[in-house]
């Protein structure tokens, strides 16, 4: 693939920041309003959870095919065609009132995220490999910039205008952006090529055998952001209906732990200079984990009879889960990028198809345990699966950056 650079680097890193700050500002969108999303279909939370789920189905086509095409055609037509389809399917989620046509535009929608986000993996890898930087982590804190002004806006907006024109409003800016930013990044976008690479498609074969010998990288991965999906399709419900909170407060938990994750993933590339990955790893994980659970269920023991300490706890649990697993996917990207010697976009769709794979399975077992007691009781597993990252041996580097 080629790669030819013909901007300042400023303007490269300004835009391809964008290209995350909009991916992040639509893609949460729905998870801020997820009372209003589960009120329109008129289903169990059961239910729900399992609905939500089976976007996993599209997103397996994505990672079996999106290499390859990046490599075919480059990133810039594979950012521009399952970009919009991931925008467009976003805006037709709010016109979905049944669960048929959920699934479908889920399934859709899982598809354009995971092409979307490889592509864009790939070319912030290999401007990671040119330059030598540490910008996987940043870029992923700008995304998170993105989901906390879309969670910022949908507390400003919930009370005074409709879920759909909400969201399509929204999709249309997001859509607008990321072509405008795309069209600018075209002279240093990883081009397509007519010769065959053997690395760019991925086979069952080959997955199979990398998890064979990298096992620990897709199940570290899956326990590190369990958190943030959990969070991402329960944490407005579970305020909302376990705490009693309003549609519009409920959204706070949810705000507070995006500023926990933003604060991490901002922060990680100085703090790797004090001391080493594999500490920040180990005990952030802990301590969020572990400070997930205990707030959560804190939450759910007040909620009787004191709201106020119950939502206090509710948003300091979400805030400390946040917080704990902040730079876990970037970090646990790099270091498979880092043992790997396959393209950037090839490792993060190995890592995706395992990751996708091992989260529908947890998902489904949180949903069974959310139809059997509460949201409550089943995000226990995801905050404990957060605090056994920091049992994976041999994870992170032990040497101090810049030592």
């Amino acid at each position: 693939m080629n790669y030819v650079t013909t901007l300042s680097a400023k303007i490269e890193a300004r835009h391809q920041g964008r290209l995350f700050f909009f991916f992040g500002l639509a893609v949460l969108a729905i998870a801020a309003r997820t009372p209003d999303l589960k009120r329109d279909l008129g289903v169990t939370d059961g239910t729900y959870g399992v609905l939500v789920s089976l976007g996993a189905i599209g997103a397996m086509f994505a990672f079996f095919t999106v290499g390859q095409l990046v490599h075919r055609i480059g990133v810039k037509p594979v950012v521009i065609v399952t970009g919009t389809m991931m925008y467009a399917s976003i805006a037709m989620i709010p016109h979905a009132h049944s669960s048929l046509m959920y699934v479908v535009i889920n399934m859709v929608l899982g598809f354009g995220f995971n092409a979307y986000n490889i592509a864009i993996h790939d070319q912030a890898l290999k401007r990671q490999d040119d330059s030598g930087a540490l910008i996987l982590p940043k870029l992923h804190g700008i995304w998170s910039i993105g989901t906390l002004l879309t969670v910022s806006i949908a507390v400003a907006v919930t009370a005074h205008i409709s879920f759909a024109w909400h969201i399509d409003t929204l999709m249309a800016i997001c859509w607008l952006g990321t072509m405008y930013s795309t069209l600018k990044l075209s002279p240093v976008l990883i081009q397509g090529s007519t010769e065959h690479d053997p690395n760019a498609q991925i086979k069952l074969r080959s997955l199979w055998q990398m998890f064979l010998d990298d096992k620990l990288i897709g199940i570290a991965y899956v326990c590190a952001v369990m958190t943030e999906f959990s969070t991402n399709d329960w944490a407005t419900l579970v305020a909302h209906q376990e705490i009693k909170a309003s549609t519009t407060l409920s959204i706070l938990p949810y705000l507070l732990f995006m500023v926990g994750m933003i604060t991490g993933r901002l922060a990680i590339h100085r703090l790797v200079k004090i001391r080493s990955e594999d500490f920040w790893i180990k005990s952030w994980t802990a301590i969020g984990g572990l400070g997930f659970i205990v707030f959560l269920q804190l939450a759910k023991l007040f909620a009787a009879h004191h709201f106020a300490a119950a939502f206090t706890c509710e948003t300091l649990g979400f805030f400390i889960g946040g917080l704990g697993g902040s730079f876990m996917a970037g970090t646990i990207t790099q270091i498979a990028s880092r043992r790997s010697s396959l393209p950037g976009g090839v490792v993060v769709a190995q890592i995706g198809i395992i990751v996708t794979v091992l989260t529908l399975i947890v998902k489904l077992v949180v949903s069974w345990v959310v139809s059997q007691a509460s949201i409550t009781t089943a995000l226990i597993l995801p905050g404990l699966m957060l605090i056994s990252v920091a049992l994976f041996p041999n994870l992170g580097s032990k040497e101090i950056q810049g030592s």
